[in-house]
């Protein structure tokens, strides 16, 4: 069980202009700027989604300050995951992060542009990528004034295609890509998966509650996978407009806190 690294000195993995948030997982935390990018309950549900095979070699490709590698890897002991970051700040407290949390034995952070993915990882090298890539095209929304909050929301280094293309690359032959994105860009990321030969074979659609127009879209695709889509049933986070959480998020919320311990026996 993974337990935070002196508790009572926390504050002193922390820089100027820093603060600890708590993951809502156990005792797992998270570096961030106070005026920089927070983890979200994207995070959350795409570390549900994601089902890693014991051993996965797991890249997170585009990993901000750490919050899905730190999730993955306390829930799955066995995986050894790599965390890729273009902005050097979230990369380093990526970094940091991993050793407040004790996971720096099994998490990797490379600074890097996954435009230039061959510079940084050899092809074919990971089992499984996960990514939440930035959901707006330039042209669309307001750019927000904080450097990092633009990058992730906005396409400003790398393209919906860059993406795609980046996983492609990097997956090994029948290795398993988890995406979360915009629901009004579904079409676009199903197209650009399958252009790529990653054949999406699961969605599930997000909603905030019942009634409301789906916001989120989580997708599975393989590396030259067979076509056939599996649409599961929609996720609902609250049970109503201003409601409590649903259960389906409640048991979200307990799974990621309990370690997939698996028997060792055949």
């Amino acid at each position: 069980m993974t337990e935070i690294a002196d508790w009572k000195k926390a504050d002193s993995w922390l820089r100027h202009g820093e603060s600890l948030d708590d993951l809502g997982i156990t005792s797992l935390k998270v570096i961030r700027g106070l005026a920089g990018l927070r983890h979200s309950m994207d995070a959350l549900l795409l570390a549900e989604f994601a089902a890693p095979r014991s051993a996965d070699q797991v890249l997170d490709l585009g990993c901000g300050n750490g919050a899905i590698a730190f999730l993955l890897a306390y829930r799955y002991p066995d995986l050894s995951i790599t965390g890729l970051e273009i902005q050097a700040g979230l990369a380093d407290r990526a970094r940091r992060g991993a050793q407040l949390n004790r996971l720096q034995d099994r998490i990797r952070i490379v600074e890097g542009d996954f435009r230039k993915i061959h510079t940084l990882l050899p092809p074919e090298s990971v089992d499984m990528v996960l990514c939440n890539p930035p959901y707006r095209q330039l042209a669309a929304g307001r750019l927000s004034p904080h450097p990092e909050i633009r990058q992730a929301k906005h396409e400003l280094t790398a393209t919906l295609h860059e993406t795609v293309a980046a996983i492609r690359y990097v997956l090994a032959p029948k290795g398993r890509a988890y995406l979360i994105y915009h629901a009004s860009r579904l079409a676009d990321l199903l197209n650009s998966l399958r252009a790529a030969r990653l054949e999406p074979k699961m969605l599930q659609l997000v909603h905030s509650y019942s009634g409301a127009q789906a916001e989120l879209s989580l997708v599975e695709a393989r590396r030259d996978g067979r076509p056939g889509l599996q649409i599961l049933d929609p996720l609902f986070v609250y049970q109503r407009r201003g409601g409590p959480l649903s259960r389906d998020m409640e048991a979200i919320y307990r799974s990621l806190a309990m370690p997939d311990i698996r028997s060792t026996v055949a």
